[in-house]
């Protein structure tokens, strides 16, 4: 399922993080290569990876992979690779295979190094040209890489680009997983990978508490104050919500995907905790300047100024952090809940 809806609030939320001080990392200096000289030459593949991080030696495989858009992709050689979302940059580098990741899009806020790899924009404006100035052997996105032309653009030039499902569920984290470290022929990282992100979502879904009545938890996207969402069903947030026994206060009340904030809407939820983008909530100017949104002062949590913020690829990437995540979720939403 494409995400539209997310692709316009994160491309705005990206775009203010590039041009002011967000934890996002801009574009560097691209490589001079032109679009032709990228289909035969290929450059060495430069080593980025963390001291701590260990790069796993998988032997040279042919991998045939059908992607979620129904295009089936033969995979030779994965030295150089473009990746076009965060959380399948996570992925890579988690596998130990960081050092092939030549260029990724802007929505790569993690690991630090990957961070601080040359960007090629924003995955859900995808452009080919600064794609191409890689020398890419391999471009990996998900069902929100857009727009197709550029996709399609790609693959006329013999690149091959692999489209991931886009996962919106905790169970959805060892698929995402299993099909990267398939396309990178590491399937036995990938399953040591599967099975600590699955006890650490297990360890974090053993710590919530019995209660009598779950807490009723809103995500609301904000950047200021004319970008202003509640987030539902459909959406990653809702995995998170749902996933540490609370219920997801936009989901139940009718909102797929996202839908404009506006006073009745957030009154009508009655959520007891909103949740933030932490940078979304500093570019408003805080808590305080969140409480006096039409609305947010009606509600149990702006009423008990139960307001969580988090940085959103740590809250909703439902990467190899995404158990980690949870915890920390699951810990402050029952303290500040008060359950």
């Amino acid at each position: 399922m494409k995400r539209t809806w997310y692709a316009l609030a994160v491309a705005f939320s990206l775009v203010v993080a590039a041009c002011g001080g967000d934890t996002a990392t801009t574009t560097t200096e691209t490589p001079t290569a032109t679009a032709a000289e990228t289909t035969t030459t290929l450059s060495e593949t430069t080593t980025s990876t963390a001291p701590e991080t260990t790069t796993t030696e998988v032997a040279p495989a042919e991998v045939s992979f059908v992607g979620a858009d129904g295009v089936e992709s033969l995979i030779t050689d994965t030295s150089r690779i473009v990746s076009l979302t965060g959380d399948i940059t996570e992925i890579i580098f988690e596998l130990g295979l960081g050092d092939r990741v030549a260029a990724v899009d802007i929505t790569t806020t993690y690991p630090e190094e990957a961070a601080a790899l040359p960007g090629i924009g924003f995955g859900q404006q995808l452009a080919a040209e600064p794609v191409l100035a890689f020398q890419p052997t391999l471009v990996i996105g998900d069902e929100s890489i857009e727009p197709t032309e550029a996709v399609e653009q790609l693959r006329s030039t013999g690149v091959p680009v692999v489209i991931l499902p886009s996962q919106t569920t905790l169970d959805g984290v060892s698929e995402k997983i299993r099909q990267i470290a398939t396309i990178m022929s590491a399937e036995a990282a990938g399953e040591e990978l599967v099975e600590r992100v699955e006890a650490e979502i297990a360890q974090a879904q053993s710590l919530i508490p019995e209660v009598d009545t779950p807490p009723r938890v809103a995500y609301v996207y904000v950047r200021g104050e004319q970008l202003v969402l509640i987030f539902g069903q459909g959406v990653a947030t809702n995995a998170m919500i749902t996933g540490a026994g609370a219920i997801d206060a936009g989901a139940e009340s009718g909102v797929f995907g996202a839908a404009p904030l506006t006073p009745e809407a957030i009154v009508a939820a009655a959520p007891d905790v909103i949740v933030l983008p932490d940078a979304g909530l500093a570019a408003l100017g805080g808590e305080e300047a969140f409480a006096q949104l039409p609305g947010i002062a009606e509600t149990p949590a702006g009423e008990n100024e139960a307001f969580l913020a988090y940085d959103e690829a740590f809250f909703f990437n439902l990467g190899p952090r995404a158990g980690v995540a949870l915890e920390q979720f699951v810990n402050d939403l029952y303290d500040v809940s008060g359950e």
